[in-house]
């Protein structure tokens, strides 16, 4: 038997979870790489946003989108036995 079949037998309650839904997985990877700096230049301050450096409001935004993103999948795509009646 496989991971799947013990993963139901052990949360008998789900119906589905965002963790079976690939797309998504890819855009956590694409947020992520966002929200950190590693692109950036070194030493590199751009504008300042709210007086913040660009890479830093750049990584902050990304960090909200992140969180934003997270409830959204949870809302979406988290369905137990309870709530399908």
């Amino acid at each position: 038997m496989g991971t799947e079949g013990r993963e139901s037998e052990a949360y008998p309650e789900l119906i589905s979870e965002p963790r079976k839904v690939g797309w998504i997985w890819w855009v956590y990877l694409f947020l992520y790489a966002v929200a950190i700096p590693w692109y950036w230049p070194a030493g590199y301050r751009g504008a300042l946003i709210a007086g913040f450096p660009l890479w830093v409001a750049v990584s902050l935004t990304a960090i909200l989108v992140l969180a934003i993103w997270t409830t959204w999948v949870i809302q979406r795509f988290w369905r137990g036995k309870e709530e399908e009646g």
